[in-house]
């Protein structure tokens, strides 16, 4: 599926927003500053694009949190956004898992809308330690940025994707 959007919204200090923009509907993840968030959506687009076959985006929100889950990568990659309430404890860390979306994405749109989200968050703040400061001390992903970036072909229909 190529007809979904993200986005990534700031809300306060430590405390923003991921949205999954669906033509059904959006999804929205709650996420705080105890974890970089935003830095791990990256990390999961670099995998997929690399070549792996799954890869795992963990967004804390005190003591919960929320996995994108991605498996069985070629050209579409089956996603799976499950909440879970404890992801602080070793004891209940997985229990009670409640699915929000599930469904088939493109890995070329979904590598392109994270590159293009991230840079859209980084256009919003002055420099660097502006967004450190709205984002609880964490610092932009730029490394992470940049390789995604310079991984993305200069042809506007295909990736370069290692496989």
């Amino acid at each position: 599926m190529d007809d979904f959007s993200l986005c990534w919204r700031i809300a306060g200090s430590g405390s923003a927003t991921f949205v999954l923009g669906l033509p059904d509907g959006a999804v929205e993840i709650h996420t705080t500053y105890i974890g970089d968030g935003l830095g791990s959506v990256l990390q999961a687009a670099l995998d997929l694009q690399g070549g792996s076959s799954s890869a795992i985006a963990f967004l804390p929100a005190e003591p919960g949190g929320t996995c994108l889950f991605f498996g069985g990568a070629s050209s579409c990659v089956y996603l799976q956004v499950v909440d879970f309430e404890d992801m602080s404890s070793e004891s209940g860390r997985w229990g009670g898992g409640r699915l929000r979306w599930s469904g088939h994405v493109s890995i070329d749109h979904f590598v392109r809308q994270v590159a293009d989200m991230a840079e859209g968050v980084q256009a919003e703040y002055e420099d660097a330690a502006a967004y450190c400061a709205a984002w609880g001390g964490i610092a932009f992903p730029e490394d992470k940025l940049r390789l995604l970036r310079d991984r993305i072909d200069d042809d506007p229909g295909r990736l370069r994707r290692k496989d």
